[in-house]
């Protein structure tokens, strides 16, 4: 099943809520915190594309290809997406957030499983987490990609409401704390435990 599976993590933010720093750099537990996306998509998927706008050369030291956006100044998860899907050559997709370092394998191949399975009749699978949808893991088919482009024509940037006018399964999840974000700099220095 891995081998189905390319991975697309999207680092291509302004961090704004970290006083621009580029976030997947930033140091978590000893490594630049999109390091834990990379672990899991290593064990995961066979290829990974990293969404990133700016120090390309050191994205581009850690993953097989690394693309920018279509557009200047950052216009968001839906951008990088659709700029990364040309680069991607599997059956299937994961999109990963890279600022979210506590998900598991368990998560992760929870979403592949569902949407690999033959009797599945949905295009993308995406976690539901304290009633919201968690849109920074989602299993989606390669060929539903091309659906961003109409999304962006009409002005429409928000990756929520791309999947939920797809053929969307929604599993539930009780595990707050696999999908923390990391989005602020107090999250980089608090006790992992809470």
């Amino acid at each position: 099943m891995n081998n189905d599976f390319s991975t697309i993590i999207l680092a291509g933010g302004k961090g704004q809520r970290m006083g621009g720093q580029d976030k997947g750099l930033v140091h978590y537990q000893g490594h630049p915190l999109i390091h834990q996306s990379l672990l899991l998509a290593r064990q995961c998927t066979r290829a990974i594309v990293i969404s990133a706008n700016r120090n390309i050369p050191q994205y581009q030291s850690l993953a097989d290809v690394v693309i920018k956006d279509n557009l200047p100044d950052y216009g968001g998860p839906l951008f990088g997406i659709q700029a990364c899907a040309t680069s991607v050559s599997t059956d299937y997709t994961l999109i990963m957030a890279c600022d979210l370092p506590r998900l598991t394998s368990d998560l992760v191949q929870n979403l592949q499983r569902a949407l690999f399975d033959p009797a599945c009749e949905f295009d993308a699978v995406v976690y539901r987490q304290g009633g919201f949808l968690q849109c920074g893991l989602i299993a989606i088919k390669t060929p539903v990609l091309t659906s961003i482009d109409a999304e962006l024509l009409c002005g429409q940037q928000s990756v929520r409401r791309w999947l939920e006018a797809l053929p969307l399964l929604i599993l539930d999840s009780h595990d707050a704390f696999a999908f923390t974000n990391f989005n602020v700099p107090g999250n980089f220095t608090a006790d992992p435990s809470t």
